[in-house]
This record gives structure tokens, C-alpha cells and sequence, in this order.
């Protein structure tokens, strides 16, 4: 049985139901003296901070197609609001506003969705719905059992998404020692636009299955019997035919990175901050179909970049495949003379 001093630690927490993000949001708290790094960790474009009360910067959220974040210091926290948002969530962003610090982020959306993420020295240790924190995950899952205990994670009805806030927000309460109260909306709050990072490119040991419906047999059991190398120089030749396609192969980025193909490790920071900043330039402007492209052709040269060679020609390709005017049947033959080269 549950005492009355658990149950008021999580109903104390009921007004979030009234709240102006009743629906959904992502509140995330970064360990913190200043706002400005944790900021620069969500992605925020600095050159457009707003200084906007709640209801002004739920408005805002609402009304831009990009992620707007507001932020506010609570104690020796920075709290990170998002309306309807999801950046807080992301491991691109935890693992660079937890850097040097701690952080945690509260999650829940229309669909019923819910996810408590807690991460310290730039790794995601737990990560975990609200209904099912028994299904963990992150470098160190058990990371928060002990300050668990206690809270009535096993009484949660599936069908009320409030009660998994609530819980969420008493499990952050004891991480932070600073329970948010219906005065957290009161003020002004220092908002930004947000330029998203890039997905981290990630190990896939499906890849070569996934392009069985894209490439010809011949090229997936060439790729499969390559070495290293020849995969290499087979995702660097798909993304530089796609930045020749797209007219962009002379950007000053994008021709240091083709040039570092030889390298272990090529330049996969300048490429991704430049995938980054043109996405966003996307949303502020009205671009050609002739930039879209460039973008793609960016993205591209991203993916091959994957510390996996085979990793990075498979992405390199799937990415290609986008590239208007840029057919699998002209990728496959890029690929089979790039294999082909001694």
C-alpha cells in the first residue's frame, strides 16, 4: 500500500492537468549557472533570442515550423521548456548539455508517449517510458533505481497519461531537489529558434538487407565481399557524385571533406554543422528546389562519413536515392567502379 507522504510527493504535482503544456511537452534541466552553454547544446540560434513571457513563447512554438526553446534558471538548474517538443529527448542534445554537468528531461506528447531521460558527463544512463520503466536503457540503465524506489511506478493506469507526468516530475523533483510549482509559468523566459543537429550516425547491422530493394544483387554481394577500403572510397564516390549533381561539390566544406576521404577519420564535425545550419536556413527561407537538393547532397556526404566504412556507403546510398535526379541504376554503377578500382 501506498503512504499518504508517497502519494502527496506525486499529487503534488497535479496542476501540470491545468497547465498551458497539459498536452505536451519536453521539460529538460541542465545543472547549470548560465543559460547560454546549455543553449548552444540544444542547437539554439543565438542571433534570434526573444525575451517573451509563457504564453507569448507558447505561441511562438506553436506558429514556426523549427523547434523554439525557452529557458529560465531555477535554482543551480537551467529548466529548458518546449512546447509540443522533443529536442530535449534526443541524445545529440543530452550528450552536449550534459557534457560537464548532469541533466534530465521529461517528456509526454499527444499520442500518449511519455520518456524520462537522466544523463551525466555526456552519456545517456537511463532512458525509459513512464509505464514501462522496467524496459531501461543507456549506458548505465539502473543508474536511478535507488531514488525510484518508493514512487508508485507499478499503480500507473496505462490509460492516463497525467499520472506518468505527475510521477516523472517527482522522480525529477528528487534528482534536482527543485519541484516545479504552478509558479514556473510566471516571468519571462529567454527564447530561441533552434537549428536541430543531425541524428548521430549510428552502427546498422541490417544495412545491406535494407538496400536488397534499392541496388542490384551483384552490387550488395560486391559490397559484402569488399575490404574496408574499397567501401570507403565506394560512399566518398556516391556522395561526391551526388555534391556534383546537386552543383555544390566547390562548397568550401564540402570539397575539404571530399579531399580528407583518405584520412581515418574525416571531417565529420564541419559537415554536420553545415548540414545543421543550411536545414535550418530551409525553414527561414523560401528555398529552390535547386538548394533542397544541395542539402540532400550535404546529408550524403555526412553518412559518408560513418567511422564503419560499410556503415557509411550503405547510408551514403540510402541518403542518394533522395537526390533529385539521381537514380539507384546511376548509383549502382558508381558504386561498381569505385569497387572495381584498385
Amino acid at each position: 500500500m501506498r503512504s499518504n507522504a508517497r502519494c502527496q510527493e506525486v499529487e503534488r504535482f497535479g496542476w501540470i492537468r491545468d497547465s498551458t503544456v497539459q498536452e505536451a511537452a519536453c521539460l529538460t534541466f541542465v545543472r547549470a549557472t548560465g543559460v547560454d552553454p546549455v543553449a548552444a547544446g540544444f542547437g539554439a540560434v543565438s542571433g534570434h533570442a526573444r525575451a517573451l513571457d509563457f504564453g507569448e513563447f507558447c505561441e511562438e512554438a506553436y506558429a514556426q515550423p523549427y523547434p523554439v526553446i525557452g529557458l529560465r534558471i531555477v535554482g543551480d538548474w537551467v529548466l529548458v521548456v518546449e512546447d509540443n517538443g522533443l529536442q530535449g529527448t534526443r541524445p545529440e542534445v543530452l550528450t552536449r548539455v550534459s557534457a560537464r554537468t548532469e541533466a534530465l528531461s521529461v517528456f509526454w506528447n499527444t499520442n500518449l508517449s511519455t520518456r524520462f531521460s537522466y544523463a551525466v558527463g555526456g552519456e545517456v544512463r537511463t532512458t525509459f517510458e513512464a509505464l514501462l520503466p522496467e524496459f531501461r536503457e543507456g549506458t548505465r540503465p539502473d543508474a536511478l533505481e535507488e531514488l525510484r524506489e518508493g514512487l508508485p511506478w507499478s499503480a500507473l493506469d496505462s490509460g492516463n497519461q497525467a499520472e506518468g507526468v505527475e510521477l516523472m516530475l517527482a522522480l525529477a523533483a528528487r534528482i534536482t531537489g527543485q519541484p516545479l510549482t504552478p509558479t514556473w509559468e510566471e516571468g519571462q523566459f529567454l527564447t530561441f529558434p533552434v537549428a536541430a543537429w543531425p541524428e548521430d550516425l549510428r552502427a546498422d547491422p541490417d544495412a545491406l538487407e535494407r538496400l536488397a530493394d534499392r541496388c542490384p544483387p551483384g552490387v550488395i554481394d560486391a559490397l559484402r565481399a569488399a575490404d574496408d577500403r574499397a567501401r570507403r572510397r565506394a560512399a566518398v564516390a556516391v556522395a561526391r557524385r551526388a555534391a556534383e549533381l546537386a552543383e555544390c561539390a566547390d562548397h568550401p566544406v564540402i570539397s575539404a571533406v571530399l579531399a580528407s576521404a583518405d584520412d581515418p577519420v574525416m571531417d565529420r564535425e564541419a559537415i554536420s554543422e553545415a548540414v545543421r545550419e543550411w536545414t535550418w536556413l530551409l525553414h527561414r527561407h523560401r528555398a529552390t528546389s535547386k538548394v533542397r537538393n544541395q542539402v540532400r547532397a550535404a546529408e550524403v556526404l555526412r553518412q559518408a562519413t560513418h567511422d564503419d566504412p560499410l556503415a557509411a556507403v550503405c547510408a551514403s546510398l540510402s541518403a542518394a536515392i533522395g537526390i533529385r535526379g539521381l537514380d539507384a541504376a546511376e548509383l549502382s554503377g558508381v558504386v561498381e567502379d569505385a569497387l572495381g578500382r584498385a
